[in-house]
C-alpha cells in the first residue's frame, strides 16, 4: 500500500470504524488468520508508530472480536488473533476491502 492509498484508507477508517488505524487492523488481522499479527510487525511494515494500533486492538478485544496469545517462549512481542465469529470476520475484511478499492470523488 503506496502512502495515498493508506492515507485514504485512514481517512475512511475514522469515519466508518471511528479510528484512523481501525480498517488496516482489521485487515491484517482477517488475513492472518490463527496464526495472528505482531503489532510492532505491522507497525514496521506500514512505518508508523506501533501505539497507534494499541487503541482499535484494544476495542476489538473489549468487543470480543480480538483475543491477546500468550507469549512464547523467549519472545517479547505481543501476538493477537481473531476470534468470534468467522462470518462476522468475512463481512468485516469485505467492508474493508471495499474501503480500499474506493474512489474519492473530485470537486467540481
Amino acid at each position: 500500500m503506496d502512502d495515498d492509498d493508506a492515507r485514504e484508507l485512514r481517512q475512511l477508517s475514522a469515519g466508518v470504524f471511528g479510528n484512523r488505524y481501525r480498517a488496516e487492523l482489521i485487515a491484517a488481522l482477517a488475513a492472518a488468520g490463527d496464526r495472528g499479527i505482531c503489532l510492532s510487525d505491522l507497525a514496521r511494515a506500514r512505518r508508523v508508530p506501533a501505539s497507534v494500533y494499541h487503541p482499535p486492538v484494544r476495542t476489538l478485544i473489549a468487543l470480543g472480536l480480538v483475543e491477546r496469545l500468550a507469549p512464547a517462549a523467549g519472545d517479547r512481542r505481543r501476538w493477537y488473533r481473531s476470534c468470534g465469529s468467522t462470518h462476522t470476520w468475512h463481512s468485516l475484511a469485505a467492508t474493508v476491502a471495499r474501503l480500499q478499492e474506493h474512489q474519492p470523488t473530485q470537486a467540481a
